[in-house]
């Protein structure tokens, strides 16, 4: 069902994309309306998401889809065809595709790994995470139990960023022992004012479910560690 949902909430984007406004109207028009920010924003998260976890989707097809529902023109799959065609990519399609870009992650991640090794100042740790110590630190280092503000940026091997505290403009709160075991342990090895380098293989991140770059995607966090705090009275 979330696949059918965010297959049919990219629709935002190719509505967008056929309308023949010049670009300096289209940012005129989204500073004046709220909604419309809102709109665009969500159109281009959910069409970052599909482009991370889906590389078979003809979204000229899609955009028209979307355009024959709004147009009340005639379709060219009745309802009854049209869930038998989603259900057959949900059941066949898309299993294949997810295992085979697991593959694909996992290989080309272990050349990551065995690459940066080399590198100037990359430090392997025993839990199989590398780091790289860009500004030192002295003081505490945060226990799974605590909670820390911290600046970030997360990033695949290629180079794309799927997550960006400062892209937000506020630092992120949140507990240590609530995020995949990769990033809690670079967490660990870090006192405020420190900024690090973690290199997280997939097995310490999102493992085989659905994450950035897909399963068993190698992520890169930049880490500014600001400050470590205890958790909440109702949560100790």
């Amino acid at each position: 069902m979330k696949h059918i949902l965010a297959i049919f909430a990219i629709g935002l984007i190719f509505i967008s994309c056929t309308s023949e406004k010049s670009i300096e109207q289209k940012i005129n028009q989204r500073l004046e309306s709220h909604l419309d920010s809102v709109s665009y924003a969500i159109g281009l998260d959910v069409a970052m998401r599909l482009e991370q976890q889906f590389m078979d989707i003809d979204y000229k097809m899609l955009s028209l889809g979307i355009t024959d529902h709004y147009g009340k023109n005639e379709l060219f799959l009745t309802d009854k065809e049209r869930i038998s065609v989603i259900k057959k990519y949900n059941d066949i399609t898309l299993p294949k595709y997810r295992m085979d870009l697991e593959k694909l992650n996992t290989l080309e991640g272990g050349k990551f790994m065995d690459a940066n090794a080399k590198k100037d100042g990359v430090l392997d740790h025993k839990s199989g995470i590398q780091y790289k110590i860009l500004t030192p630190a002295d003081g505490p280092k945060p226990n799974p139990s605590n909670y820390v503000k911290i600046h970030y940026v997360g990033k695949l091997i290629d180079g794309t960023t799927f997550d960006s505290s400062y892209d937000r403009g506020e630092p992120a709160v949140f507990p240590v022992d609530r995020v995949v075991p990769g990033f809690s342990q670079g967490l660990q090895l870090m006192s405020p004012g420190a900024k690090y380098q973690i290199f997280i293989p997939g097995h310490l991140g999102y493992g085989q479910n659905d994450g950035p770059g897909g399963p068993m995607a190698f992520m890169i966090f930049q880490v500014e560690m600001l400050e470590i705090l205890e958790p909440p009275v109702d949560q100790k």
